[in-house]
């Protein structure tokens, strides 16, 4: 049994839930963790995190943020900066959140830091956006 918990520093997302399987986006590409899968740490990038619940055929969605994964036995632990479930996106206030984002990448003289804290807000607004859309098109 493969067991995985997401977390943030301000809540817990998922606890100990019972998966088959999670696709996770690392800094490295997406990795595809499965039952047995050898001991790991590995640092997380800006992505959506997909499981499938044991038992079912489809894969659950969570959009996350920076922040690191640890695959042990038997459970995987995801701690991220940010994260949201798809019943968690409000899509008008990420389609906000992107508006901002891009008008300040375009009109104004960033400082480097500036420019790559404002290029990460763009692009974890750009899937919560992507997430949110096909959610709501499903229900």
């Amino acid at each position: 049994m493969l067991t995985l918990s997401l977390v943030t520093p301000a809540k817990k997302i998922l606890t100990d839930v019972e998966i088959s399987e999670v696709f996770v986006p690392t800094a490295n590409g997406e990795l595809n963790i499965l039952e047995g899968h050898a001991p790991l740490m590995a640092l997380l990038d800006v992505g959506v995190l997909r499981y499938k619940l044991q038992g079912q055929s489809n894969l659950e969605q969570a959009v996350i943020s920076w922040g690191y994964l640890e695959v042990s036995k038997d459970h995987i632990t995801v701690l991220a900066e940010t994260a949201e479930t798809v019943d968690m996106i409000d899509v008008a206030r990420a389609e906000e959140a992107l508006k901002r984002a891009e008008k300040t990448l375009l009109g104004a003289d960033l400082e480097q830091e500036q420019f790559k804290k404002y290029q990460l807000k763009l692009e974890r607004a750009m899937i919560r956006v992507q997430v949110g859309q096909k959610s709501n098109e499903t229900h």
